[in-house]
């Protein structure tokens, strides 16, 4: 069994050249694969290898990663446009006295765009970094690998949650197929006594006979039990698969909830709908497991 969530997280470190860097990643529930990247400024040439990488690993959930870098001493590439902050500083002190406003703070001026520009340590594009590039994305596929590995660990628990389910519908579905209300004879016979109870004798025999059998067709649950033993024996075959099965068992909670609302509306005996209750609890909790199946 090799099930996988689409919970996890996942982290990384690498360096080179002076230059370190953190990739971080958190992935929650998703119906497809959904990237979004936070990327320093200057990395937009590396984008389209990220995302191919990350496709490549993973095949649904909903994907928060950053990568952050540094230079040796600890603090992002920069530098500072020292003409443009001097235009800057110049206009606002004009400005200020002309129309009496609040002098212009060093810290607001840093925020003005242009004022801080990423330094050429940041700048993918360029072609004297293509090594370190290579060793960035390596680093990405040793995240990937550290959340893969969270989201194994925690898919082989939702695998034995899953297993669980699987057993206990087995065994509420061989309870309904030997209830008396599941057999054909009996319901036959039991619809006699009721339509006998509610109608005496005046009925014709042929027109009662054939009463009996329409209602004992729509009462029966064979088909409903044989559907639901096959969706059993397909959710078994699922979980042993190696392929991402999350939208699989999704489709399949679906087909269980269907087969057992049908049986519920069928039931003409209290004991077989409180089986057909039970594997709805059960189905619920196999369905809840399953939204998170990769």
């Amino acid at each position: 069994m090799s099930l996988k969530s689409m919970t996890g997280y996942g982290r990384a470190e690498g360096q080179h050249e002076g230059v370190s860097w953190v990739w971080e990643v958190r992935s929650v529930n998703g119906k497809s694969l959904d990237t979004r990247l936070r990327l320093p400024a200057g990395f937009e040439s590396l984008e389209s290898k990220i995302r191919k990488t990350i496709a490549k690993a993973l095949k649904r959930g909903n994907l928060q990663v950053t990568l952050n870098m540094q230079t040796e001493h600890g603090a992002s590439d920069y530098k500072i446009n020292h003409d443009w902050l001097k235009k800057l500083i110049s206009e606002g002190r004009d400005l200020s006295q002309t129309y009496g406003l609040t002098p212009v703070t060093i810290d607001g001026l840093f925020q003005s765009a242009g004022v801080i520009v990423e330094g050429s340590l940041q700048n993918a594009a360029d072609p004297k970094l293509t090594l370190r590039n290579q060793v960035i994305l390596v680093s990405l596929d040793d995240m990937l690998g550290v959340l893969i590995n969270a989201r194994c660990e925690e898919g082989k628990a939702m695998g034995e949650a899953l297993s669980g389910c699987i057993a206990d519908m087995k065994v509420l579905t061989a309870r309904a197929r030997i209830r008396e209300s599941a057999i054909p004879k009996h319901i036959k016979q039991r619809l006699t006594e009721k339509i006998g109870e509610l109608l005496g004798e005046n009925m014709d025999k042929d027109r009662f006979a054939q009463e009996v059998a329409l209602l004992a067709v729509k009462a029966d649950v064979r088909e409903e039990l044989d559907r639901l033993d096959a969706h059993i024996q397909q959710a078994k075959s699922l979980l042993n698969s190696k392929e991402a099965i999350g939208r699989k068992l999704d489709f399949l909670s679906q087909e269980f909830i269907r087969e057992i609302n049908t049986l519920c509306a069928k039931s003409i005996d209290i004991d077989l709908t409180k089986i057909g209750l039970e594997m709805k609890s059960v189905i619920e909790q196999f369905r809840e497991q399953a939204a998170n199946i990769e």
